[in-house]
């Protein structure tokens, strides 16, 4: 009697078959504009060219882990919280959203993530969480949120890169997979509100026109900070680097001073005080 093993990608397969349905089935049309595809943090070109070109936005081994993870904890939590109203639909000035949960009092955004460092007000994939949950606000006019983030790797403390890629450490007393919440308070009355609102107009205006005239080139590329880290990485990163241009008021957008760069806007304590 022998037990028989040999790879076999046929389930893989099917499952990067079954993922590709279900994002066609649910496929953002050209006249749907969310608040995932225009926060600045985001490359808004790449929520352009999934729409223009979705044969070329792949599906891998990784994409599969990371919807299962992302849905898998968001479900469980969301059961868990039992405290309002799970993805919710909402429009405001043509901009859908769908908060994780809400009710009458807050709301909550939901971030799993993989990253070997814990996050805070100095990270840009935190402002990034912030400013999703910040719009959410704004778009429901509640003046409570938490950010949660659920963190899956233990800590990592990064050491240096070379030719052959990065080298991390992990200290004896590294923070282990943990969920870690955020309140944010934004008051109905606060000119931060106004300023986001007419961020989000604008940047959905500016979508709705380039997909229309399908001109890319209005939309800007993401700062020369971030590309580094994302655009090489994307796949249409030829298409958007080497064949299409960006126009000089696109470039003036993607160097704009962050309202979250500007002191005073944030208030952000990581330990709550006992006064």
């Amino acid at each position: 009697m022998t037990v028989i093993i040999r790879r076999d990608d046929k389930f893989n397969n099917l499952l990067k078959l079954n993922l590709r349905s279900r994002y066609n089935q649910k496929r953002r049309s050209e006249d749907e504009v969310h608040v995932s595809d225009i926060i600045p943090s985001s490359c808004i070109r790449r929520q352009y060219y999934s729409r223009k070109f979705p044969e070329i936005d792949t599906i891998s081994d990784e994409s599969i882990y990371h919807f299962i993870r992302g849905e898998s904890s968001e479900f469980v939590i969301t059961q868990l919280a039992n405290m309002g109203v799970s993805q919710a639909h909402l429009e405001f000035d043509g901009i859908l959203a769908h908060p994780d949960i809400m009710s009458d009092e807050s709301v909550v955004e939901l971030k799993d993530t993989l990253n070997f460092n814990r996050l805070n007000i100095t990270d840009e994939k935190f402002k990034s969480y912030l400013r999703q949950l910040l719009y959410y606000l704004v778009i429901t006019g509640v003046e409570r949120g938490v950010l949660s983030i659920r963190y899956n790797t233990k800590e990592l403390r990064w050491i240096k890169s070379d030719s052959k890629g990065d080298y991390f450490f992990q200290p004896h007393d590294a923070k282990g997979p943990f969920t870690e919440s955020w309140s944010v308070y934004l008051p109905k009355d606060d000119i931060v509100r106004e300023i986001l609102k007419n961020e989000m107009v604008r940047r959905k205006n500016l979508f709705k026109n380039a997909l229309e005239h399908s001109d890319v080139s209005i939309l800007p590329r993401l700062s020369q900070a971030k590309r580094s880290s994302k655009c090489p990485k994307c796949n249409f990163y030829n298409r958007c680097m080497n064949e299409d241009d960006e126009t000089p008021e696109a470039q003036e957008i993607a160097n704009e001073l962050d309202i979250m760069d500007i002191s005073g806007v944030i208030d952000f304590r990581p330990f709550q005080s006992e006064h």
